[in-house]
């Protein structure tokens, strides 16, 4: 017999879509117990993995690592990205931008800081290395960006004539 905190437990677990043997390991209990109680309150086996993939795609976009998920969930790794792949059509590259792109915000507000703070502070963070001698090409390979990119914030931001092309060689550390 279930008490009420197990199923609430289960309940919990069932709508993050964990499996009912993991439930069971995880609150003392026998896997048809688990199996009995989701079916009396009518969850679908389908229905928790449709539930585990949307908590993985969460977990993984708010910057969790693939391997700590894999490892909540006992799969290895490549399961995971295979799966939501296969299913959801999710792009682990996207969504780890995306988390990147979360946390840099959460940052920037608990600094007080906006994205066009930043974006000044690395304009003249280029400024300054162009100005040292780094040419344009050395500057955006160093940010991963467009020549061209790093050249325009530069011209906007100091009024100077920035060659097309280096002038100089490229930097050399």
């Amino acid at each position: 017999m279930l008490t009420d905190e197990q199923k609430k437990l289960i309940t919990k677990g069932l709508s993050r879509g964990v499996a009912d043997t993991q439930i069971a390991e995880a609150i003392g209990v026998k896997h048809m117990q688990v199996f009995n109680y989701r079916k009396s309150i009518g969850v679908s086996s389908q229905q928790v993995v449709e539930a585990r993939y949307d908590t993985w795609i969460r977990l993984l976009e708010a910057g969790m690592s693939v391997d700590l998920v894999a490892s909540m969930y006992q799969v290895k790794p490549e399961s995971v990205l295979n799966s939501l792949y296969r299913k959801r059509d999710f792009s682990y590259t996207e969504a780890k931008k995306r988390g990147q792109k979360a946390i840099e915000a959460g940052f920037r507000k608990a600094m007080g800081l906006t994205a066009q703070d930043l974006q000044e502070q690395r304009t003249q963070a280029w400024v300054r290395l162009f100005d040292s001698g780094m040419s344009v090409e050395a500057i955006a390979d160093i940010y991963k960006l467009k020549a061209s990119t790093v050249r325009n914030a530069i011209r906007k931001a100091t009024d100077m004539k920035v060659p097309s092309e280096s002038a100089h060689g490229a930097f050399d550390w």
